[in-house]
């Protein structure tokens, strides 16, 4: 894992937030960071400790910002606009891609028709059963993960927390393609957070105009020098 210093990073994050104000992670203030009991009491209820990248983010630079903002609201932790749902699992090991996605579509072979049942009701409550396990199934491909960012359109950004990929960077890109991939860094390697976070830093830190942000959006979709956290369909 690269050295950072978070307080530096924390510097320039401040220093991004002051100039852009609410065009930097949507929000108009950068939230506080949080103590080491508010991250082990996170951790505790997620059964996981956090990537050790991240976790120094949220003990140094912010417990939002340019993601979901961690918080307790009185009852239990949670990431801003994130189901509850989505994290009941963070301890289980996130899947390996390939495997999961065949049981899914395996899964969606095998939905119930209505010209195999003697009667609606029998078919209803077959679909039912068979609806249930797929939405499962489909809920399981991304056991192990933290949605730490909403990228519109139904597209989050993932942090793995449990399993053999552990600390990468993923993008869920299931409402169009029924895609997990992962954020690859310049060596074609799964980003780690840090590497994701800081490299979004620094692409960000030169666009001081609305015209510059926008020729750069331009230039990132032809390709040309595109940040790890664009890189959503690279395969």
């Amino acid at each position: 894992m690269q050295a950072v210093d978070w307080d530096e990073v924390r510097e320039r994050t401040i220093a991004l937030y002051a100039r852009r104000g609410t065009d930097a992670g949507g929000q108009s203030g950068l939230p506080p960071a949080l103590s080491e009991t508010q991250v082990r009491q996170a951790e505790e209820q997620f059964g996981v400790t956090f990537p050790d990248d991240y976790r120094q983010y949220l003990l140094h630079v912010s417990a939002g910002g340019r993601v979901r903002t961690l918080r307790f609201d009185g009852s239990r932790w949670g990431w801003d606009g994130a189901r509850d749902a989505d994290h009941a699992k963070l301890h289980v090991p996130f899947p390996d891609h390939d495997t999961a996605l065949a049981a899914s579509e395996d899964l969606c072979e095998k939905e119930p028709k209505r010209e195999d049942h003697a009667s609606a009701a029998a078919y209803q409550a077959d679909h039912d059963a068979w609806q249930e396990a797929a939405d499962a199934a489909e809920e399981a491909r991304a056991y192990g993960a933290a949605f730490l960012c909403d990228d519109g359109c139904g597209f989050s950004t993932l942090l793995v927390t449990s399993g053999p990929m552990r600390g990468t960077m993923w993008f869920d890109g299931r409402a169009t393609c029924d895609r997990l991939n992962p954020l690859l860094n310049d060596a074609r390697r799964p980003a780690s957070f840090a590497e994701w976070y800081l490299d979004w830093l620094a692409h960000e830190e030169p666009l001081t105009t609305p015209e510059q942000r926008h020729a750069a959006h331009r230039s990132w979709q032809a390709g040309t020098d595109t940040p790890i956290w664009f890189r959503w369909f690279d395969s």
